[in-house]
């Protein structure tokens, strides 16, 4: 009779296609099969799943945990608790740290400061612009997952959180999608018309405008949609495959469902904080809820979930990007000087679940859009994003009945204290988060030590890479 490293019992598993009682068997941290097993066999762990819903452990591709350089913000344990208290098993972590990841000693230098920190598997994302297009295939071979560039500016202050990771105009993205396409990588983008930003901006504070609500008009729906624009054609005509970061406007999703119709090889992404909050929840939110693209109307909240459900935006993620209290608090009288950003690692599921059955969307959608699609677009779905016979054991155990308040006092962000969603109804709750077979989370115990996350590198990476 063989002893397997984990076994999970009497549950419901969400596959890619249905949800069946099922046991779920582990070993050497994969999942060795899916089904019931005569007679019953031993294991290290065996875990009860009555009454629990087995996912795939979800991957959010898109968070800021700071570190190194930002430590008063977040830092790489505090950042993957959340992750796992939140049943995510695998993170993708920004390149603007400090200092930003442009070249492969600086990839180097922070992989050896967050992985000994690490609850789940990770992987780092690389910064891109014209200042290093010539480390691009460097960073590519050494293991980044991706590559990250802004089209819009920072305000001066903040110039060495971005530096090269900013493209400055049209020709500039072009020129650096020619060279990052060579590289065989994902091109992520964040889509803001820089041009109409900077004016919109230096108009209203001209105007001495300082509320909450100018940050939105200093950054409409136009300046996404001329930039998301620009990059599907230039996509379209350099092959590239790109990645759209946290779409917010209806424009955005109609011209990205026509993109895909013509076969452009590009993806989207949108979080739950445009999904709950308008323009209008900007005098409650104040700075809290400064973020960047901004707040939308609800037309664009019914445009975004009509694009989750028909394929169009092919992901949720948190676009977790804290900053303190006292940071944020700055903006309280001024708005401009509040820096953008909002925590969510924690509390995406939830929030998803609260909302996607009011849409339309079931419980495999979720998975798709939270987990498989994730994982899809970024290389990893030979391992992660599904419960699978041979693929990694990520495992996300979850009370789906269980309806519940968030406090933010509970959460495991450092900026737990400017969390918009504090407050908020929501439903579905981890039970116990599964990484390869170890338990990092269980709800009444508490976290595994730091340092057990792996190390994901990129497609491109070549095979003996080492810190």
């Amino acid at each position: 009779m063989p002893t397997y490293e984990l076994i999970v019992k009497n549950v419901r598993v969400v596959t890619d296609k249905a949800i069946k009682e099922s046991e779920i068997y582990v070993d050497n941290g994969k999942i060795i099969s899916i089904g019931f097993h005569e007679p019953v066999h031993s294991a290290d762990v065996i875990i009860d799943g009555r009454g629990m819903l087995a996912l795939p452990g979800l991957v959010d591709t898109h968070v800021h945990f700071r570190d190194p350089g930002m430590l008063q913000k977040e830092d790489f344990e505090t950042g993957t608790r959340g992750a796992a208290a939140g049943g995510t098993t695998t993170i993708l972590d920004m390149p603007t740290t400090q200092p930003v990841v442009t070249n492969p000693t600086i990839f180097k230098d922070k992989l050896k400061v967050v992985e000994k920190k690490a609850l789940v598997d990770f992987g780092l994302y690389a910064a891109a612009g014209m200042e290093n297009m010539e480390q691009l295939h460097d960073l590519a071979k050494i293991g980044a997952i991706a590559f990250k560039s802004y089209t819009v500016s920072p305000p001066s202050e903040r110039v060495k959180e971005y530096a090269g990771a900013v493209v400055r105009n049209t020709g500039e993205l072009f020129h650096l999608l020619e060279n990052s396409t060579a590289t065989g990588l994902l091109h992520c983008i964040h889509a803001e018309d820089d041009s109409v930003v900077q004016y919109l901006t230096s108009k209203l504070q001209a105007s001495g405008r300082k509320d909450a609500e100018a940050h939105c008009e200093s950054r409409p729906n136009l300046a996404e949609a001329l930039a998301v624009h620009q990059a599907i054609g230039i996509a379209e005509m350099t092959g590239g495959k790109i990645h759209l970061l946290h779409i917010s406007t209806r424009e955005a999703v109609q011209m990205i469902r026509s993109a895909k119709a013509r076969g452009i090889r590009v993806t989207a992404e949108t979080c739950p904080h445009y999904l709950f909050f308008t323009k209008g929840d900007m005098q409650k939110l104040g700075p809290y809820g400064k973020y960047n693209p901004p707040a939308r109307s609800h037309g664009d909240i019914i445009a975004l979930w009509e694009g989750l459900k028909d394929g169009t935006i092919d992901a949720v993620v948190s676009d977790h990007a804290p900053h303190s209290r006292e940071e944020k608090d700055d903006g309280r009288e001024d708005i401009w000087k509040a820096p953008p950003g909002t925590p969510g690692v924690e509390t995406r599921l939830p929030l998803v679940l609260s909302r996607a059955m009011d849409w339309g969307l079931d419980m495999l959608d979720v998975v798709r859009l939270c987990a498989k699609n994730p994982a899809k677009i970024f290389g990893l779905e030979w391992r992660k994003g599904e419960i699978a016979e041979g693929m990694d054991a990520d495992i996300t155990l979850m009370d789906p009945g269980a309806v519940w308040k968030i406090k933010s006092s509970e959460l495991q962000t450092k900026a737990r204290e400017t969390v918009i969603f504090d407050g908020m109804e929501v439903k579905g709750k981890i039970a116990y988060t599964i990484v390869r077979g170890r338990v990092v989370f269980e709800r009444e115990v508490g976290f595994e030590k730091p340092g057990g996350g792996s190390f994901l590198a990129g497609q491109k990476a070549i095979s003996d890479f080492k810190v």
